[in-house]
């Protein structure tokens, strides 16, 4: 398997750019999502289109990845926080500057429907990215930990309604996952040959054991669009 790519250590006084590449924030959302990468002694910056409103989504196709590219391609910002998920980041994934995105690997920070940027940046640069959100004490601090290179170790909830799906043993390897429908769908799309040697992890709200089993049936076994 290719070497994973690292993105350097965040660290204090560096610029942040928060981006919408998919629905839009409201504005008591992005100003949340700036105050808390602020307090880690970060200086945070918006993208010129993260207010932007178009439908469902964060403005136009071709400015929300306008803005994922600009801060891609500035050595001076060091890391991406896409303001929320929502849907429209499958949108925009052959209009990412991956040249760019090798040339100057820096992380990309975000949940839900960003997950399909997770999986396109690692399928065309290998590059490692953090499934997290700014909001909340406990996925703040977990998305700081792994920024900063503290570290964070993923640990079963067991009053969660899938923590019976599971097996005993250890294993290593590259985590790859996020929102199980976009995962699902882009495992088919892609035939899943590009996440080889991977250990998979998915995130589903209020999913139970058979629904997320029915689910990768489905979606693995349908063929790619």
């Amino acid at each position: 398997m290719p070497t994973t790519l690292i993105p350097p250590r965040l660290t204090e006084g560096d610029r942040v750019r928060l981006v919408s590449p998919a629905s839009y924030p409201s504005e008591e959302l992005l100003a949340e999502s700036a105050r808390v990468p602020e307090s880690w002694g970060l200086v945070p910056e918006v993208g010129a289109h993260a207010l932007d409103r178009r439908g469902f989504l964060a403005g136009r196709d071709e400015d929300r990845a306008a803005d994922l590219n600009e801060a891609y391609r500035d050595p001076g910002v060091r890391a991406l926080f896409a303001t929320r998920g929502g849907a429209g980041a499958y949108r925009i994934v052959d209009l990412v500057d991956y040249d760019a995105v090798r040339a100057d690997p820096k992380p990309l920070v975000g949940f839900s429907d960003i997950t399909a940027l997770h999986l396109a940046l690692w399928r065309n640069c290998r590059i490692a990215g953090v499934h997290g959100f700014l909001s909340g004490a406990r996925s703040a601090e977990s998305t700081r930990a792994l920024l900063t290179g503290a570290g964070a170790v993923l640990r079963r909830d067991p009053a969660a309604l899938t923590a019976a799906v599971g097996f005993p043993g250890a294993a290593s390897g590259p985590v790859l996952g996020g929102h199980l429908g976009t995962v699902a769908g882009t495992w088919a799309r892609w035939r899943a040959r590009w996440a080889r040697g991977c250990r998979r992890w998915t995130a589903r709200s209020c999913s139970w054991r058979p629904r997320a089993a029915s689910g990768w049936g489905r979606w693995t076994g349908s063929s790619p669009s």
